[in-house]
Parts: structure tokens; C-alpha cells; sequence
């Protein structure tokens, strides 16, 4: 694997306790640093494209494919790429996917469906519209802090790829959450309200996404959940 020693402290400090680290001191040389690189595969959480049974062969060649996916895009990144990023051959990349596209698809359905659960669940945890689109909200920006590449990789690869998933899958989508959601705000005191459904989900939606993405490219400063409460109070001014 390409990952250096320092790499691994850097990365793995935080999420190791004191007691581990100290055993792990206790080694020398390559012992050493082979228990270490251990310690971190076992306390280390995992994205959440990853799962818990899956062999370590698949849990790098996912990360690989997740970080070359989001970085360069589908068109850009071949097999051999991943193979050589995941520090695996192409015949132990063939033993899980048969191809990059099935790679690519595996990923974007099971990133799609936590995503779309998470939201879902948030939605369903408040009982009024101020809290369910305070959770909404709050949801997809923390999404977007703790996940950049995976909500990267799911806007660039939509194009190609929401087409070929399961029907089960597209039948759960971000701007139906949206809706609903909107279907929720209280009416105009005029007794209806003038705002189109769709019009006002894709206006959310879109909003949300677009200030994901000029985060990501430096345009807006990050974290994202630093815009909650400015997004809470457009949002609930447009939709009223």
C-alpha cells in the first residue's frame, strides 16, 4: 500500500486512544509499524460506501474508485488507475467487479441510498415544518462536511449513472424528500400558497447543492454548517 508511516499518524491519531498507542510503542522496527497499520484498520471508522464484512481488497479498491471517481470523473479514470491507487493487481479488482462500470454503479447506488436515508430520517425526526427543515438542512450540510467526495462523486456521475440503477433506487430521490417537505410549509395568509411545489423543491435542493459545490471550489468558505441558520431563514421566508 501506498500510505506512509506518517501518513498513518496523521490520519489516525485522533480516533486512537493512549493505551493502544503505548502498546503499539512497545515494538520496534517493522513490527512496529505492521501492528500500528493494524491498530488503524481496526479503530478507524469506515465510509459509509464500505461494509463491515467487506475484505480489505474491496474496502481499497472502493476508496480508490471513490477518490479517483470524485477527483478526475468516470470518463478520466480507467482500471489500471484504481488498481495502481488501491495498491491491488487488476485481477484482485476483477474478483469483486467485473467492470469499472459496475464498480461505479455499486458505488453511486449504495452512496445514494445513505444519503437519501440519512435525509429521510431527519425529515421524519422533527413534527413540524420550522423542525423538519432545520433537520433537513442541518442533515445535508453535515453530509456534505463529512463526505465531500462521496456528495461530489453522486452530482458529476447522475448524468450516467442514475439512469442505469435499480428501479428500487430511483424511486428514492433527493428532490421527492424536497417535496415533501415543501408540502409541509404553512400556507400564505391570503389561505394559498403562491408558490409552485416543484418550482420550490428544485429551488432547495438546487440551493443546498450549489453551495456545496462553490465550497468546493473555494468560492464560499467552508464548513458548510456554518450556513445553516442563513439557509433556514431564506428558506423559510421563500416558502411561506
Amino acid at each position: 500500500m501506498k500510505t506512509s508511516v506518517r501518513q498513518w499518524r496523521q490520519e489516525s491519531t485522533s480516533s486512537t486512544s493512549i493505551p493502544e498507542l503505548r502498546r503499539v510503542g512497545t515494538l520496534s522496527g517493522l513490527t512496529r509499524w505492521l501492528a500500528f497499520a493494524n491498530l488503524i484498520c481496526m479503530t478507524a471508522p469506515l465510509p459509509f460506501y464500505i461494509r463491515e464484512d467487506d475484505p480489505r481488497a474491496k474496502r481499497e479498491i472502493l476508496r480508490a474508485a471513490m477518490k479517483l471517481f470524485s477527483e478526475r470523473g468516470l470518463a478520466a479514470t480507467s482500471i489500471r488507475d484504481i488498481a495502481e491507487e488501491s495498491g491491488f493487481t487488476n485481477p484482485a479488482l476483477y474478483k469483486h467487479f467485473v467492470s469499472k462500470e459496475e464498480l461505479a454503479l455499486y458505488l453511486f447506488e449504495t452512496c445514494h441510498g445513505r444519503v437519501w436515508t440519512s435525509c429521510a430520517a431527519a425529515l421524519a425526526s422533527a413534527k413540524d415544518f420550522p423542525g423538519k427543515l432545520d433537520a433537513y438542512v442541518g442533515q445535508w450540510l453535515a453530509l456534505w462536511d463529512d463526505h465531500p467526495q462521496v456528495l461530489s462523486f453522486l452530482a458529476d456521475s447522475a448524468r450516467v449513472l442514475w439512469p442505469k440503477s435499480r428501479v428500487s433506487v430511483r424511486r428514492q430521490t433527493m428532490i421527492g424528500l424536497a417535496k415533501s417537505l415543501v408540502a409541509e410549509a404553512p400556507q400564505s395568509r391570503r389561505g394559498a400558497s403562491t408558490v409552485n411545489p416543484n418550482l420550490a423543491a428544485a429551488s432547495l435542493q438546487g440551493t443546498l447543492a450549489e453551495l456545496a459545490r462553490m465550497i468546493q471550489v473555494g468560492v464560499v468558505q467552508g464548513p458548510a454548517k456554518r450556513w445553516k441558520s442563513s439557509l433556514v431563514a431564506l428558506f423559510r421566508k421563500s416558502l411561506s
